[in-house]
């Protein structure tokens, strides 16, 4: 099956967007938030659009209700035992 390039444009911005979704859960499990330098590199990488939107999708989940969410936000990424 050959795929048009409106398909290919579609998953490549979908695998942006979930790239971005990555780095943006990943940033807010380590910092307790976005940093803007991040922000700056999903911006100029993919698009501000796509980095933008994606924040606001996250932010959105993070405080209408999706539990899950919230958990995983608050969720330490790395757990180091000095003792």
């Amino acid at each position: 099956m050959v795929k048009s390039k409106s398909q290919i444009n579609l998953e490549k911005e979908a695998s942006a967007e979930l790239a971005c979704e990555d780095a943006i859960i990943l940033d807010k499990q380590r910092f307790g938030r976005v940093r803007t330098s991040l922000m700056k590199h999903l911006r100029s990488e993919y698009g501000e659009e796509i980095a933008n939107r994606v924040l606001a999708r996250i932010n959105k989940r993070a405080s209408k209700g999706s539990k899950e969410m919230r958990d995983s936000l608050k969720r330490p990424q790395l757990e180091f035992d000095f003792h």
